[in-house]
């Protein structure tokens, strides 16, 4: 059985909050969820190309999306950014910080809307809460998303657990966390010493025990499903990062499974508690 197997309904409600991870690791990240007839992307770090040929596979298109939003302006999460917005004629939602820094990159776009970090952004019943990441990036923020009493979590290119980080993430039904290294083998790795300080900084990313740590302090009994996020192919190990994920959750255990790069996971819904 593969990592996504048990874990879509075979009917799923059509208003309910879906999400699919389009893409997940260096190579590049997108996010899609949608709810109650909003549609909305975070990052895109794939062409247009390939993150239509995604979205095709799970049902859906780039068409007609309400937002996209970015987290900050690496490479990884906004490669194929400017040409999606000016072809399908979406507004860009970004801090300051990460629009300024990326600007020459995405070009011109459709439009532009200034988010900060504790400042929800609504579509209609659906609300995306940006919060403060301590990245090596100009003002990069991640999302908690709401909806009818759901909250999905995004925690990925973070270097530590800040307090704003762990309180953020208190209570989520869906937490998308990063397990992007494991230690020894990044120490034991080809990177250059110079890339393989600035993974393990502060404002670098989550090893698997960092990741671990998050997990151990935001678990609780709804928390249905954990998906570890942004993994390296070159300095972890899927059994690794899943062990000691497993580990942390300890007693509570929620569905557990990894995203990829290659891969979309499919269009997982979430049953809104109001409609229990």
């Amino acid at each position: 059985m593969s990592d996504h197997e048990g874990i879509v309904p075979s009917a799923p409600l059509l208003k309910d909050l879906k999400f699919s991870i389009l893409s997940s690791g260096s190579g590049g990240n997108s996010l899609y969820i949608e709810a109650d007839g909003k549609r909305i992307l975070i990052d895109a770090g794939l062409s247009e190309k390939k993150l239509s040929q995604r979205m095709v596979s799970i049902g859906r298109s780039l068409q007609g999306l309400d937002a996209v939003f970015a987290t900050h302006e690496h490479s990884d999460h906004i490669r194929g950014m400017g040409p999606l917005l000016r072809k399908h004629q979406i507004e860009l939602y970004t801090t300051d910080g990460t629009y300024s820094r990326a600007s020459s990159t995405l070009g011109k776009l459709p439009g532009f809307n200034s988010i900060r970090a504790g400042q929800p952004v609504e579509f209609g019943e659906l609300v995306v809460e940006p919060y403060a990441t301590p990245h090596d990036a100009e003002e990069s923020v991640a999302f908690v998303i709401h909806y009818q009493g759901l909250r999905l979590g995004l925690a990925t290119d973070l270097g530590r657990a800040t307090s704003e980080v762990i309180s953020k993430l208190q209570n989520l039904d869906v937490l998308l966390i990063e397990s992007n290294h494991d230690v020894e083998m990044l120490d034991a790795g080809p990177y250059p010493w110079v890339t393989k300080r600035r993974i393990k900084s502060d404002v670098g990313h989550l090893s698997n025990e960092s990741c671990g740590e998050i997990l151990s302090a935001v678990k609780h009994s709804g928390l249905h499903l954990v998906v570890l996020m942004h993994m390296s192919e070159t300095n972890n190990h899927p059994d690794l990062a899943r062990l000691t994920a497993q580990q942390a959750l300890g007693q509570s255990t929620p569905n557990l499974i990894i995203a990829e790069q290659n891969h979309p996971t499919p269009l997982i819904p979430l049953c809104s508690p109001a409609k229990i």
